[in-house]
């Protein structure tokens, strides 16, 4: 039976009521949640412009906290697995291929897939070598937004949660469809009121919110159902397949400039688990970054085409280039202008943010690549015929193990500290 917004208002507004009749906080506590929640506050225009609104990435560029973002794409396009690979860096403070992220806790609404998410998670520890404990948490069941009852179970449960680790910082709904509820997609009335319920995780929380979301049959382009899912959200992604690659692409971002395109090559890894019946290992998939398919390099300028050619340089060998290494090639070739060393310093260190945002190279334990090419696990172009495993159990989809080069070493020199 299909639900208008008013009647899903005034059914969730009455089980608020409810709630707070039975375990009431207080006269002080409800005048001050009324204020908060409903009070309309007018903030005049010279409050506004006192000073500049910082954005506050959870991904630099790509999400931002308390907004709303979809990622659609086909079935098959491993839309849940970027959707982990998101979720997991930003619980456990990691790089998002590598992009800067805030760490903080991530609740993954898990609408379907349960019996393939361990696996996936697994692979995914292994790969970034994370051996404790995140804060990342999946649901056992999907939650119906559109059922009053089963948003007021699932805000109970985050509120349970955050008292013990805080409010999350991203939530992900996957898919729309699974954790729609009692309405249709194609309906204006319901998905604006499904849109109104993930607002609402996202302003009682202050978290961002993305919801993983099939494409129609025809209409590819877009995420199925009604325009209004499209219209509310402040971040929309595709996914799309491209030979073995899958492409990341935005194609809304409301308040800034998209972000640059981003390619995953999948690769199978074993989880280190074996199947009780047969002994064989169990494997699962990580997507690793990967060049975009037939398009130029993005045209770089100024200190970040040196930083970039001398990293080049220093990888030429090994495939990486410890940070010390790759900076005395970049003081050779003149990162800055002045030859004072306080100026190199400071345009170098620039360059290794700017080109770690822009996503064009990628770093760990002050090791650094070049996004795309040969890393630190030395994985080059399949020219043989089938695919061999390395001693790590990692198989990559269209690549084979590089012929071993020798590790760089750096014994016996001082530490200079971080990368940037």
């Amino acid at each position: 039976m299909a639900h208008n917004l008013s009647d899903i208002r005034r059914q969730v507004e009455a089980r608020v009521a409810q709630e707070e009749a039975e375990h009431g906080t207080g006269p002080e506590q409800e005048a001050h949640d009324r204020e908060g929640a409903r009070g309309l506050r007018l903030i005049p225009m010279d409050e506004l412009l006192a000073e500049p609104r910082v954005t506050d990435w959870l991904i630099r560029d790509y999400f931002e906290r308390a907004t709303l973002a979809c990622l659609f794409g086909l079935s098959g396009t491993m839309k849940s697995f970027v959707a982990l690979d998101v979720g997991l860096s930003i619980a456990a403070g990691l790089p998002w291929q590598g992009c800067r992220v805030k760490q903080g806790p991530v609740i993954y609404v898990a609408g379907e897939g349960f019996g393939g998410l361990s696996k996936r998670i697994k692979v995914w520890t292994r790969q970034h070598d994370v051996s404790g404990s995140i804060p990342f948490y999946v649901s056992d069941r999907a939650v119906a937004v559109l059922d009053p009852d089963s948003m007021a179970d699932a805000q109970a449960a985050i509120d349970a949660l955050a008292g013990q680790v805080g409010n999350p910082a991203l939530v992900i709904v996957d898919t729309v469809a699974r954790n729609f509820g009692p309405g249709n997609e194609n309906a204006t009335p319901d998905m604006s009121a499904f849109v109104a319920g993930l607002d609402a995780l996202k302003s009682r929380y202050g978290c961002a919110v993305l919801a993983v979301h099939h494409t129609g049959l025809t209409a590819q382009e877009r995420g199925r159902g009604s325009y209004a899912l499209h219209a509310g959200l402040d971040y929309e992604f595709r996914l799309e397949v491209q030979g073995d690659i899958r492409v990341l692409s935005a194609t809304k971002a409301k308040d800034s400039e998209p972000p640059m395109d981003v390619a995953f090559l999948p690769e199978i890894v074993a989880t280190g688990w074996t199947d009780p019946e047969t002994g064989a290992d169990i494997t699962s998939v990580v997507l690793n970054r990967t060049e975009l398919p037939g398009k130029k390099e993005r045209a770089l300028s100024g200190a970040k085409r040196i930083a970039l050619d001398a990293l080049r340089a220093c990888c030429e060998e090994n495939g990486q280039a410890h940070i010390r290494e790759w900076r005395a090639e970049a003081y050779g070739r003149c990162v800055s202008a002045s030859e004072d060393i306080q100026s190199q310093g400071k345009a170098f260190r620039r360059a290794v943010r700017e080109l770690l945002d822009m996503g064009l190279i990628e770093t760990k334990n002050d090791l650094f690549w070049e996004s795309g090419q040969a890393d630190i696990k030395r994985t080059c172009p399949d020219l043989s015929v089938g695919q061999k495993a390395d001693g790590h159990g990692h198989i990559p989809i269209g690549m084979s193990v590089c012929p071993p080069s020798g590790p760089l070493s750096f014994a016996g020199e001082n530490q200079e500290g971080g990368a940037v």
